[in-house]
């Protein structure tokens, strides 16, 4: 007899791949990589004038890297509409 847990192996290893690919689209987008890169600049700046708390410094991460996702996810969605109306 099967196991019910011979299932779970390749839904876990799905899921790794959902993840994986997600995190594969998201660092190879150049406005992500800008994005992070002119954070990343900024923090420095200010931190020379005025130290950033780092509660402060993952929240900002945060947001940012969530209107990141929201961006995407909006342009998927435009290029699906565009494509279901070409058809």
């Amino acid at each position: 007899m099967e196991s019910p847990n011979r299932t779970k192996p390749n839904r876990s290893a799905s899921v790794f791949q959902r993840i994986w690919s997600g995190l594969k689209a998201y660092l190879t987008d150049w406005r992500n990589l800008l994005g992070h890169a002119l954070l990343g600049v900024a923090f420095v700046v200010i931190a020379v004038w005025a130290p950033i708390n780092i509660w402060l410094k993952l929240a900002i991460i945060a947001c940012l890297i969530t209107l990141n996702i929201l961006r995407m996810r909006l342009k998927s969605k435009k290029a699906n509409e565009k494509e279901s109306v070409a058809k």
